[in-house]
């Protein structure tokens, strides 16, 4: 019996730096809905368990510093909602594989090793970062 090799690679922040579509998308939807705009730099204390926490998180911070902001629930579902739907239309405008990432995977490829992704993002929003699912997209793995 022979034994196959398998490496499950994270997706966003390992293989595909998406940060900047993250935070344009974010700051996308805090400016629609009336709240300040945050830096790239924020990304890291906001992201990595889903878009509506990632919203709710951004919120409560700047309420804090502002005092101004209440929440409800209905908000947050729209403004997940119309995260969603413009970071799908812009999910590879600035976007970029990590450094040595494409090398990598070619050379597991190569070797045979089966590779699988996990994420906590959508599956057509994953699926649209890791291939061409449409023609004129441009394609990052």
């Amino acid at each position: 019996m022979s034994q196959k090799l398998t490496i499950l690679f994270d997706l966003d922040g390992t293989l595909v730096n998406t940060a900047p579509d993250l935070m344009r998308a974010h700051n996308y939807v805090m400016k629609k809905y009336g709240f300040g705009e945050r830096k790239l730099s924020d990304i890291k204390k906001l992201a990595g368990r889903g878009s509506k926490v990632m919203l709710t998180k951004s919120m409560h911070e700047v309420a804090e510093l502002s005092g101004k902001i209440t929440k409800t629930d209905d908000i947050v579902e729209q403004m997940t909602k119309e995260f969603v739907d413009f970071y799908s239309k812009n999910i590879v405008k600035e976007s970029t594989l990590k450094n040595g990432a494409l090398n990598f995977l070619k050379w597991c490829k190569k070797n045979s090793i089966l590779m699988g992704v996990c994420t906590n993002k959508q599956e057509h929003l994953s699926l649209s970062l890791i291939h061409i699912s449409e023609p004129t997209r441009p394609r990052l793995i």
